[in-house]
């Protein structure tokens, strides 16, 4: 009796006091859990064994929680001193400049794979929308990619104030294929309010692709006020890229959730147009001001570089 108590006694310090790998563990099963809830839930099944799925939801969203409030900062000191082991990892962490390039080059990946998906439906379906936005994609990967090629190859042969220079001048460049990026979009609202927009999804796959895309849009909005604080404008062409094209993620979203759940009658095929064109005119204004806004930045970075020089 004493060893079963010991034992349990060891296990519940355990689950107050998680390793790395078992907080994930616990993390990965839980969103399991609950995921599997909601979708019994929307079917409507109240089964024994839906009951037990909807009970073992419920403890690993308070554990989940747990590890996010009060295990948060022992997981990342261990992440950290896990971290710290490799060189890859270690850079990861504690070089923000390091960091932003890594992200980015993950994004160029994505970029690229949401480039051939839109490329696939437009050619099948002969969707305008899509083959647009497959444009927008293509573009998307190159900005991104002119960026990263240039830390690679170019930096390391130029003295500081070289790449101060370089850096400004493409921040420049980059906002105004901001702007020329824009008029994709403009396109993308103008088809949409003729031939109508993208197709009908399943609902699971749609909810899904919000969750991505507001945690894509906040750490977009969290990235960029870090990036801010940055000399290199290299970085913060990068991470306004990034937040441009959460804006775009979030138009795509609004349009497949009103196409997906929509009704079929004219007057919500209306209502869908408007908030649509709305939507994206609000997208393209801010992506324009990002973009006037790199311009006017860049060049007075340049010309106060010209008169310390």
């Amino acid at each position: 009796m004493k060893r079963l108590l010991l034992y349990f006694k060891r296990l519940w310090q355990r689950v107050l006091n998680p390793s790395v790998v078992q907080a994930a563990i616990a993390f990965v099963v839980g969103c399991i859990f609950i995921a599997a809830a909601i979708v019994l839930s929307l079917n409507g099944i109240n089964d024994v064994g839906a009951y037990f799925c909807y009970f073992f939801a419920l403890l690993s969203l308070v554990y989940i929680g747990y590890i996010c409030v009060y295990g948060f900062p022992k997981v990342k000191q261990r992440t950290l001193e896990f971290a710290a082991r490799y060189e890859f990892t270690s850079n990861l962490v504690k070089n923000y400049g390091y960091r932003t390039v890594v992200i980015a080059c993950a994004s160029v990946a994505l970029n690229a794979a949401y480039a051939v998906y839109n490329s696939a439906v437009a050619l099948h379906y002969s969707a305008l929308w899509n083959g647009l936005f497959a444009v927008y994609y293509i573009l998307l990967c190159a900005l991104r990619g002119t960026f990263l090629m240039d830390k690679r190859k170019k930096a390391r042969a130029l003295t500081k104030d070289e790449r101060a220079e370089l850096s400004a001048k493409k921040y420049v460049r980059c906002g105004i294929w901001l702007i020329m990026l824009t008029l994709l979009i403009v396109a993308n609202i103008v088809s949409m309010s003729v031939a109508g927009a993208g197709r009908r999804q399943s609902g699971y796959l749609v909810i899904a692709a919000a969750l991505y895309t507001f945690v894509r849009f906040g750490l977009a909005v969290r990235n960029i006020r870090k990036a801010k604080k940055q000399d290199d404008f290299s970085i913060k062409a990068l991470r306004n890229i990034g937040f441009a094209d959460a804006l775009v993620a979030l138009f795509v979203l609004q349009t497949s959730m009103l196409v997906s759940f929509g009704e079929n009658h004219a007057g919500y095929a209306a209502f869908s147009r408007t908030m649509g064109i709305a939507t994206g005119t609000a997208v393209c204004a801010i992506m324009v001001f990002m973009g006037i806004y790199m311009i006017v930045s860049g060049r007075r970075a340049l010309k106060d570089e010209v008169k310390n020089v």
